[in-house]
């Protein structure tokens, strides 16, 4: 573990000591990065501002790990392991779910043998640590949690928390973890608190989360109505520290579903709209969406669905993430029905997306998770000869 702290803090030391309007600036590059060592796929779902990319994969042991690796810096290429709470499991409910520019990681892990999953935040001082569930508040049986996101700043840790495993259930509550500092042995320590976030006004919804964060406080989510509508809302910060207040995202219409992902530091946000099939729950239509704030109060949006690569309204296809200078990432199908990593621009979000390359075998697919503001998109890859694989691109 004194390893991965060592890589991680080197990689927050080197954007500290090259960053600049020119950092990385070159034309679209395709980074191959494989998976962990002996494993057989790797997934990321974020990446920071230093290039370091989490998420979660398999290892020689079989099981699923919290997993990241290094795109830049004299470590480029390493991959660390950040172990567990105490248990193990072989699907997504061990993973990193977000890194902050400070090099904090979050995500959740089993804590037992039972394979409970409770939500975690990691660094390189302390390293895992559990975060707690409501069931720490009194929410009888509420004990298990995930850490679904974190902001860029670290200072806020939001997620949900269930009375069931961690695939959203219909108990599940979004929840929000903020620090306070304490004495501790004579020196000083970060305790993450829990706290519910407001639901009121949207009674029979539930498979709530807290997805991200900004760093002024502004909180995504999304939840769930008894039909399988889905709906994205944001809470907006109360002054004075009161807390969060609760507001639905537009949807488009003709669209009877938002599914959120991202929100940057101007209030942007990007993810999906969907036609739902009441009575199946399948998803008939899916497209990426923006939305942009229309005034100073960041409380008023408007939408826009984004071309896919094989045009507007064509295919299916997927926003996933937005950085604070207008690049927009995810995936899309073309016109042959291939699913590839796709990037837009919140300069023009009418204009036909950019490709993103990546080897192209029979079967093969990419898709996109995340951009910095650098422009180093996090994402996989997979074809005939690869299950998945961790890639990277530079968009400039």
């Amino acid at each position: 573990m004194k390893r991965v702290a060592m890589l991680v803090s080197l990689a927050v030391v080197f954007l500290a000591t090259v960053s600049g309007p020119n950092l990385w600036a070159q034309k679209v590059k395709f980074h191959n990065l494989g998976h962990y060592p002996h494993g057989t796929w790797a997934e990321p779902w974020d990446i920071n501002e230093a290039g370091v990319l989490v998420g979660f994969g398999d290892t020689a042991s079989g099981y699923t790990r919290p997993i990241g690796v290094l795109l830049f810096g004299p470590f480029a290429g390493h991959w660390f392991d950040l172990g567990t709470l105490g248990g193990e499991r072989t699907d997504d409910g061990v993973m990193c779910m977000s890194i902050a520019n400070t090099g904090m990681i979050v995500g959740h892990s089993a804590i037992d043998a039972n394979q409970t999953v409770h939500a975690f935040a990691w660094t390189p001082a302390t390293r895992m640590v559990d975060i707690g569930t409501l069931g720490d508040l009194g929410y009888t049986g509420y004990n298990f949690s995930v850490a679904w996101g974190t902001n860029r700043s670290g200072t806020l840790i939001v997620g949900y928390s269930g009375a069931s495993d961690v695939h959203l259930m219909p108990d599940s509550l979004p929840v929000v973890w903020t620090p306070k500092v304490v004495p501790d042995s004579g020196h000083w320590k970060v305790n993450w608190q829990i706290q519910k976030l407001d639901t009121t006004g949207f009674d029979g919804f539930g498979y709530w989360t807290a997805l991200f964060p900004n760093d002024h406080g502004q909180i995504l989510g999304m939840a769930t109505g008894a039909d399988g509508t889905q709906i994205g809302v944001l809470w907006n910060p109360v002054g004075g520290g009161k807390g969060w207040k609760i507001q639905q995202l537009p949807g488009a219409p003709g669209y009877s579903s938002v599914y959120p992902t991202d929100i940057n530091n101007n209030g942007e946000i990007v993810g999906d709209v969907l036609i739902i099939d009441p009575l199946t729950g399948n998803w008939n239509a899916e497209f990426p969406a923006y939305w942009k704030p229309t005034d100073r109060s960041e409380l008023h949006f408007s939408v826009t669905i984004l071309p896919t690569l094989g045009g507007y309204l064509s295919g299916l296809g997927d926003g996933e993430g937005i950085n604070d200078v207008g690049d927009i990432v995810g995936g899309s199908s073309d016109a042959n029905g291939n699913y590839y990593a796709t990037a837009w621009s919140t300069k023009d979000p009418n204009v036909a997306p950019r490709l993103l390359p990546s080897p192209r075998r029979p079967g093969s697919w990419s898709w996109a998770t995340k951009v910095n503001n650098y422009g180093v998109v996090a994402g996989s890859y997979g074809n005939e000869n690869v299950m998945e694989n961790t890639a990277a691109w530079t968009l400039r």
